[in-house]
């Protein structure tokens, strides 16, 4: 067993593509063709995870997943077989208009497994998703079960902010809480993709200490030397944090987990090292310029760093 990693967690970004086009996506604009994960590899992957590590949750998520249902529940199928207990599923609710296949949709994913589903609505998703579906879809599921579906708004500064999207938002949210589907507290939109494009004028200015931070100082991040979760993509590359280390349809998940050492990695020994601050220095040896003016986290200046050393060394090896 690799002493690096210790999983509990595995997540799988079902697709790229979404029937949204929200302003405050994190991700932005999505170039060249979508992409969908191969549903085989996917179950092969938690069947040899699960054998090897006390796997507590697994997630799938997109894009909008449920583009995809087939590969969502069977995805979850495998889960449930292989006893994982928190299996959950984050979609926007809408998949059609079809009363008849939202009813059959909703039952093949709760039958599946799926026992945390988590429907994100709110101002910038009702822009472009039909509200009726999504808010029958949600209801279904909360007659079939009142503890497996819940809502997750996403909040501009915080829930408490006056502005017109968390009015609107919380106009919404009532219609789920009258009929007793449960709302949780939601997010708070970060400041990349297009919300830095469509709603900068509500974000503070970036932070100017962020290159003091380390892996693991932020929330819902880890140290790459005690690595506890795992996302794959539908490109099948295999990711901790932002970081690519192998792709399950050119490796074996057992060789890539196995291998796995950011001791022997420059980068990744570099950032465990000295941290971000490090990162960028060595950068700076190697005279690559990289623009950070508009970054608000440390996790988005290692992903720039990294991909501007990562294009310096390609282009030297070419």
């Amino acid at each position: 067993m690799n002493k690096y990693i210790k999983l509990n967690r595995i997540e799988f970004v079902v697709t790229d593509s979404c029937n949204g086009r929200c302003k405050h996506c994190s991700v932005g604009v999505r170039d060249g063709v979508s992409s969908v994960i191969d549903s085989e590899k996917a179950v092969q992957v938690i069947e040899h995870l699960s054998s090897v590590f006390s796997i507590e949750s697994i997630m799938t998520f997109g894009g909008e997943p449920l583009i995809y249902p087939e590969i969502v529940t069977r995805i979850h199928k495998k889960a449930k077989d292989k006893n994982i207990a928190k299996r959950q599923l984050i979609t926007n609710g809408y998949f059609s208009k079809d009363e008849k296949r939202i009813h059959q949709v909703a039952d093949e994913i709760y039958q599946s497994g799926v026992n945390n589903i988590i429907i994100s609505v709110d101002a910038f998703h009702q822009e472009y998703i039909p509200f009726e579906p999504v808010i029958m879809f949600a209801g279904i599921l909360f007659e079939i079960d009142t503890s497996c579906v819940r809502i997750s708004p996403a909040w501009i500064d915080s829930k408490e902010s006056k502005n017109i999207y968390n009015d609107e938002t919380t106009r919404l949210l009532r219609r789920f809480t009258d009929k007793g589907i449960p709302v949780d507290d939601g997010n708070i939109i970060f400041p990349a993709g297009n919300a830095l494009v469509n709603l900068k004028e509500y974000f503070p200015e970036p932070c100017e200490n962020i290159l003091d931070l380390s892996c693991g100082d932020l929330p819902y991040t880890g140290r790459l030397d005690d690595v506890t979760s795992l996302s794959i993509d539908p490109d099948g590359n295999v990711k901790i944090c932002s970081i690519t280390i192998g792709n399950i349809y050119e490796t074996d998940i057992s060789e890539i987990v196995t291998r796995y050492n950011p001791e022997k990695d420059p980068l990744l020994s570099l950032i465990l090292k000295e941290g971000i601050k490090g990162l960028k220095q060595y950068a700076i040896t190697l005279e690559i310029s990289v623009d950070l003016s508009e970054v608000y986290s440390a996790c988005q200046a290692c992903g720039i760093i990294i991909a501007a050393i990562k294009e310096y060394i390609c282009s030297r090896e070419i």
